[in-house]
């Protein structure tokens, strides 16, 4: 699928069988965000017709999974996350991207203002947190979509329908335009961090946290409900801690802990 210039100096998708030009570019989202959410729908439904298209929540979650592993540079998430374009709750996309994120790939995710008022997408949102994922909010997400290392982008076959399948895109020039409106998006989303604080003091503070409960005898489980963060997590951030403080064990890991200062 062709590039050209819109009249505005926008940049524009030719189809080849119809020569229709979908201008998707030629906009400021900086100052009108809602224009590039209205843009990135609509393309979302041209976008659909094309590609490989993937039947049902399994096919979905296969290809997911599938891109997961294959990643190396970057994991792109608008919806939020990969829950947008399969049935099941964040908790159950959760490990996925956690998993991307344990292999080095760096994952930003654009979720709607409105998901601080859900649980479910919060904890979410805090566990990707401490595993170094970045995430953004903007007041509409237009339809769920994820980008992977600037070479595939899946979006749903019907925008008003994310849950009925998803298509997989691997042209060049659309995945480049679909990366380019994620990043317009980001530029002009606002930041969201688990702590009001800086980001040192942030893992200082649940440092400290971890380090307490630890050595008064908390269960993984215990630790996982009092930190609010799921039990795959706890369990990653007490073998990281334990490495950053050179112990072979959980009481070894304390008795150092106390050695620096950080108790």
């Amino acid at each position: 699928m062709p590039e050209t210039r819109g009249a505005h100096g926008g940049l524009c998708l030719q189809k080849e069988h119809t020569r229709e030009r979908i201008p998707v570019t030629a906009l400021d989202v900086k100052r009108t965000p809602q224009r590039a959410v209205a843009e990135l729908r609509r393309l979302g439904s041209h976008l659909a017709q094309n590609g490989e298209r993937l039947l049902g929540a399994d096919a979905v979650q296969a290809r997911l999974t599938a891109l997961s592993r294959r990643a190396e540079k970057e994991w792109l998430a608008l919806g939020p996350g990969s829950t947008g374009l399969r049935r099941g709750t964040p908790q159950d996309a959760a490990p996925l991207e956690a998993d991307v994120l344990e292999r080095g790939v760096a994952l930003r995710s654009i979720y709607r203002e409105s998901f601080r008022n859900e649980p479910a997408l919060l904890r979410c949102a805090r566990d990707l947190a401490l595993l170094g994922g970045e995430t953004r909010t903007v007041p509409v997400v237009p339809t769920p979509v994820v980008i992977v290392d600037e070479e595939v982008g899946l979006i749903p076959l019907d925008p008003s329908d994310p849950l009925g399948g998803a298509v997989e895109v691997r042209d060049s020039s659309t995945v480049r335009v679909l990366h380019l409106m994620f990043e317009q998006l980001w530029m002009a989303a606002t930041p969201w961090k688990v702590s009001g604080g800086r980001e040192g003091d942030s893992r200082r503070s649940r440092d400290h946290a971890l380090l307490l409960l630890l050595c008064e005898g908390h269960t993984d489980e215990s630790i996982s409900r009092r930190l609010g963060v799921s039990l795959r997590t706890v369990r990653r951030l007490v073998a990281d801690l334990m490495q950053r403080l050179g112990a072979r064990s959980r009481f070894q890991a304390g008795v150092q802990a106390a050695r620096r200062g950080w108790l």
